[in-house]
């Protein structure tokens, strides 16, 4: 039921802390309180529960810059997301990262997330960050339908018109932008790992260069020392066959990456203990995956439509 307690005053964000087990009224700018297994408490601004297992999760919805700056440092293991690609989707949400008008533009805005991200992960914590990469068509606005998702259906795309700064029909090179930015603010990049994806959707409209079967998946450490459990690695080292097969969310998120995926890397850089972050959580996957091995977790996301998916089926854990 909705909450309608008078509102208290709060601390500035730097002092407040999004914690399960407190009794503070609830911050950033749109979020849910719940519990799995005793109902729903609905609260202005959060959503957090616990699985039948005791392992407590939290779903933030709002600007993962501005939610994360709420949050304490140092206060997470390991750090698994996949922003949104440049130019890739509409989420129809406004403020939503991937449509900014430069190259540029959109690499800033993924680093300065990134550095909220650095300040509130452990000193001896991981970020596995999921990038993919974007071509420079400049051929005008897309006309027709594309099977793959109605989400790629946009006006005319910055990556469509003229004068991006870069050839026409040459792939922008995103990820290595982006991780280069990272590293020039503070990062340090420790491997990037190719993910090679079995049973990737084909592009038939790519007739004059090889069809894209992988992404890059950036393992970054905050400090030189850090967790990591080489036994996780299964033989792979920095080559993860892995299938693009996603779990079925009824079709609301068409990019979301698969459960096995995100597995492999909360295995190499958290502990049995720790607690995971995803600040671009979308349908939940890295959520499910972290509370199905006891680790808790935190989700952000700016659509109020994915965070209600995730919320819903969270209380089923």
């Amino acid at each position: 039921m909705p909450d309608t307690k008078t509102p208290q005053p709060q601390p500035p964000p730097t002092e407040r802390r999004h914690r399960s087990d407190s009794t503070d009224r609830p911050t950033g700018l749109h979020d849910w309180r719940g519990h799995t297994r005793e109902g729903v408490e609905w609260g202005l601004h959060d959503w957090r529960g616990h699985t039948r297992e005791g392992v407590e999760w939290e779903i933030h919805r709002g600007d993962a810059n501005s939610v994360l700056k709420a949050f304490h440092p140092d206060t997470f293991d390991c750090v698994v997301t996949s922003p949104p690609y440049y130019w890739q989707r509409d989420y129809r949400v406004a403020g939503q990262i991937g449509q900014e008008k430069t190259i540029d533009g959109f690499v800033k805005s993924i680093a300065d997330t990134m550095e909220q991200v650095r300040r509130v992960l452990m000193p001896d914590g991981l970020l596995f960050l999921n990038l993919g990469d974007t071509y420079y068509s400049a051929k005008g606005q897309p006309k027709g339908t594309d099977k793959k998702s109605a989400a790629r259906r946009f006006g005319l795309r910055a990556v469509d018109a003229s004068g991006l700064g870069v050839p026409r029909k040459t792939i922008i090179g995103i990820p290595w932008r982006v991780a280069l930015e990272m590293i020039e603010r503070g990062w340090i990049l420790r491997s990037p790992i190719v993910w090679t994806r079995t049973g990737a959707i084909p592009e038939p409209t790519a007739k004059d260069r090889p069809w894209r079967t992988y992404e890059m998946i950036f393992m970054f450490s905050k400090s030189p020392r850090y967790y990591f459990s080489r036994g996780a690695l299964s033989r792979d080292e920095d080559i993860w066959t892995i299938s693009a097969r996603r779990r079925s969310n009824g079709g609301l998120h068409s990019a979301a990456f698969p459960e096995q995926l995100v597995q492999r890397c909360i295995d190499i850089g958290c502990r049995e203990s720790g607690r995971v972050l995803d600040p671009f959580a979308g349908t939940g996957t890295t959520i499910r995956v972290a509370l199905k091995s006891g680790r808790s977790a935190v989700g952000i996301d700016l659509s109020e439509e994915f965070c209600d998916f995730m919320v819903n089926e969270l209380r089923g854990l």
